[in-house]
Order: structure tokens, then sequence, then C-alpha cells
């Protein structure tokens, strides 16, 4: 079973940006909402501990990781995205942080997704933790 760290180290009004890491080893960035009371598809995860399962996604047609047990939330699902406006209140991976028509973006999203998921290869279950860095608190 793999250990995902989502740390969040940038937080606006407009974005939650985090780095994710699989067994202790940083993988890559990602994107979220901001904290909007998690509110279903327009706010970012609440901080916590969650099991995380290797599912098949009818909408996307492709096996995506999914955040099980979020209070209030369902189809809370790690996939690939560039801007807020393709999170659906979910974490979207990119290779590096950067800005798209003057959004807050993640770049390199299907790179950065192939890395993901080459890193939980062999697992279809885990554990995700999502907490802010010291540097930003929630």
């Amino acid at each position: 079973m793999r250990k995902v760290e989502l740390i969040r180290v940038e937080s606006t009004d407009e974005s939650t940006l985090g780095a994710l890491l699989v067994d202790g080893k940083s993988i890559c960035w990602t994107l979220e909402e901001p904290w909007r009371d998690n509110q279903q598809n327009i706010s970012c995860i609440p901080v916590g501990r969650y099991p995380i399962k290797l599912e098949y996604s009818p909408s996307r047609r492709c096996e995506l990781w999914t955040v099980k047990d979020v209070p209030g939330r369902s189809y809370v699902r790690i996939h690939k995205g560039n801007t807020v406006d393709d999170t659906e209140g979910c974490p979207i991976t990119g290779t590096k942080p950067g800005y798209l028509e003057g959004k807050r973006a993640v770049l390199g999203s299907r790179e950065a997704f192939k890395v993901f998921m080459d890193a939980m290869g062999g697992s279809s279950e885990g554990v995700i933790e999502i907490s802010y860095s010291s540097a930003k608190k929630s």
C-alpha cells in the first residue's frame, strides 16, 4: 500500500497549489480549488487522512485514484488538468506551477499524471495525507 502526501504550499482566493509525494518521494505539483467550506465541485479537500483506491472513471475513460471518505463529497479523483476550471473539486497534476491566461496553473499535466500513475504502479489501494506546509497554515 502506497503512502501519498499532498502538501499545500500556496493558498489564495483563486487556487491552492501543492506538492504530491509518493512514499516520501516528490512526484509532481497539484492544483486545487481554494477552500470553500468543502462544497462539492468548487472546494479543495479538507485537511486529513483518507483512503485512496484505483478505480475506473467512466466519464474520463481511464483508471484514476479516487480519494475515499471525504465528508460530504463523492468522486474526488486525482486527474489531469491545468487550471481550477479543470479541477471539479479534485487535485490535478502538473510538472511545474505557472500561469495560463492569467490564472494559476500547473503545466505538463499529462506527463505529471503519468509519473504519478507509474509511482503508484503495482498498487490498487493507499492512503493520502493532506496538509499545509509549515509556511502556510489552514
